[in-house]
């Protein structure tokens, strides 16, 4: 009978401690994704501010597509797909190619750069509004490769027309 009584406070004892660790993986993976939104937030908002940069410089600043290859926080199809549009837009106008900036979907820019405005954990679609031009709204789109988030669409790149700002 001491026996039956042990193994039963033993058996109580180990449930209850099973229990307690999936509880703290629950809190872990809560945690872990919400560090991982606000790293996707982060690199979205490094990015963009980090153009608004290059773009302020005028002179010595580099051109989009050049600039996006360099930038670790862009996806290659991003890049290729940026290409691709200015490719097709310098074929078609030679001495103007776009007549706006890709990236910002617009000829003007916020240059104080962009605040976060809202975004969607579902499609991790991000809004970013302008610092000093709140009503300058630009969706972007990030994706997660390898562990990091990296911007796959942004102003006319690789964002579908209902998902664009309006402007």
């Amino acid at each position: 009978m001491k026996h039956i009584l042990i193994l039963t406070l033993i058996f109580c004892a180990s449930c209850g401690q099973s229990t307690d660790t999936k509880v703290s993986t629950g809190k872990n993976v809560v945690q872990s994704t919400e560090v991982g939104q606000e790293k996707l937030i982060e690199n979205a908002l490094a990015f963009i501010n980090s153009y608004v940069d290059n773009c302020n410089k005028t002179k010595e600043s580099v051109g989009v597509v050049e600039f996006t290859n360099s930038n670790k926080l862009t996806a290659q199809s991003f890049r290729k797909e940026l290409k691709k549009i200015m490719d097709e837009a310098y074929k078609l106008d030679p001495e103007m190619g776009l007549e706006a900036d890709p990236i910002f979907d617009a000829q003007d820019y916020p240059d104080k750069g962009f605040e976060l405005d809202s975004f969607d954990e579902r499609t991790n679609y991000v809004v970013v509004k302008g610092k000093d031009w709140p009503d300058f709204k630009l969706t972007m789109k990030m994706i997660n490769n390898k562990n990091n988030w990296l911007v796959d669409g942004c102003g006319i790149i690789n964002i579908p027309n209902d998902k664009r700002s309006e402007r």
